[in-house]
Parts: C-alpha cells; structure tokens; sequence
C-alpha cells in the first residue's frame, strides 16, 4: 500500500443532476467523482468509460475533464492534492482512470458520512477533518484495488535532476518564473525540460508550478487576513485579479468565497 495520502480541499455533493454545468474543465489539483445513483460518461485524455454506482474517476491535475450525465446523477465531487514527487507512482497506479470498488458497504457508510457533514452549514475546521478521514478510507480502497489490478504498472523513481528542477520550482514558486529559463540553468531546452518533468511527474513544469501556487494561497488565505494582492504578490502572480482568475479555474470558486466558508 503507498504511503501516499491525498490532502482534501473542497468537497462537494451534487443530487440528481440532470447535465454538468460544464461538460469538460481541468483543475490544478486532482478531482476524484463517486457515485452514489445514476451514471456518466466521461473522457480523460484517451480514456473514455460509464461510471455508476461503485465507481470512482479521477483526474489529474490539468488534465481536461470531459464528462455528460446519463442518467440523473447524485456523486461526490472532492478536490484535493498529493504530497509533491509522488504524481508519478500514483499516475501509474490509476492510468485506468476509473476504478471500481467492490467493498459497498464500507463505501456506502462513507458517502453518507460524507453527506451528513456536508448538510451543516458551517465548513469549519472539524467538518473538514472528517470529510478528510472519509476521503483517505476511500483513497485506501482506491489504491488497494489499483495495485492488484493486472494492468497497473509501477514506475521506478523519478530522475534526479528533474528532482532538482521541482525543487528550484518550490523555492521560487514567489517569483515570475519562465520555463525557457528555468530550462537553461539546468542545462536543457525548454522542449527537454518539459518533456522530461512529464515523464516523472505526469505534467508539465507550469501547470505542476500552478497546483503547487494555488496550494500555497489555500494555506494563506486560511491562515492569514492578507489581502488577495498580498497573497498574490507570495504566490508569484502580478496582482489579485490574476490570482482569482487561476484560482476560480482550479478550485471552482473565488477566493474570497473559499477563505469564507473555510473559516469560523
């Protein structure tokens, strides 16, 4: 079993859908949909499948996410993220996209667990604790079935100077970066660089940089009473306004929406 665990960020719970309101997005963090009634079609990259009850798809960061409801859909929609150097194990673990769970009772008892925290009103810090608790116990049985399905196909670990390359991405994640400089300081081409950091991280340098900034302004706009210009100018972006603009795409809602339903 990886010790790789997911950090929640936003749960959701949609009942009887009869359309998404939008049939293909991406997000900078990782989106995982399970469904409780009704059934979807969907498309992530070359893989394409129904999902109904039992089934949970999961989609990588800004990967686009194309998806049209069959039949009235009720599902959970919860985004989150993975510890940094550890998208490429588990890319190889879930290359299947969907996986199918067979354990339902435990997975029914936390869908309705799910549900009734997500009926309070106040999403505060012990709600998100428990909708975190019932996240990892899905993500347990996620990756158990993963790792014995015949077609999973672990990757050994990632090249070392790419290592170096997300690391450098980390400590200047504050600061305009450009990749073609990026990539010449570590001896590359830009076409290099990217098509190696893909290979061990399953995305390319900019959108790896994005899901890590959009990471950082969650914690800033949960600890901290900065502004969104402050909290942009830390995050490497010019000013709040193109902040909100990524973090609306990722998250699915501004920033000011997200600090006021996650604090108390």
């Amino acid at each position: 079993m990886p010790a790789t665990l997911p950090e929640l960020i936003w749960h959701n719970y949609w009942i009887k859908k009869d359309k998404f309101l939008m049939e293909a997005d991406n997000y900078a963090t990782w989106v995982l949909f399970a469904v409780e009634e009704g059934s979807f079609e969907y498309q992530i990259g070359e893989d394409y499948g129904v999902a109904e009850f039992g089934d949970v798809v999961v989609c990588p960061p800004q990967i686009t996410f194309h998806r049209n409801v069959l039949t009235p859909l009720s599902f959970h929609s919860l985004t989150f993220l993975l510890p940094e150097g550890e998208a490429q194990q588990i890319q190889s673990l879930l290359a299947q996209r969907k996986i199918r769970l067979p354990q339902i009772r435990r997975l029914s008892e936390n869908y309705s667990s799910l549900r009734q925290t997500d009926q309070q009103l106040s999403y505060n810090s012990k709600t998100q604790k428990l909708r975190q608790h019932y996240l990892i116990d899905i993500w347990l049985m996620i990756t158990r079935q993963a790792m014995e399905s015949p077609d999973t196909d672990l990757i050994a670990g990632h090249d070392d100077s790419i290592r170096d390359v997300a690391d450098y991405l980390h400590k200047h994640a504050h600061e305009m970066i450009e990749i073609r400089d990026v990539a010449q300081q570590f001896g590359m081409t830009p076409v290099k660089l990217i098509r190696k950091f893909k290979k061990s991280y399953g995305v390319n340098p900019l959108q790896y940089l994005t899901s890590y900034r959009v990471k950082h302004a969650c914690r800033l706009l949960l600890t901290t009473d900065w502004t969104l210009d402050v909290i942009a100018g830390n995050c490497g972006y010019e000013n709040g306004f193109y902040l909100s603009r990524v973090f609306r795409k990722a998250m699915d809602i501004s920033p000011s929406e997200f600090r006021k339903q996650n604090r108390y």
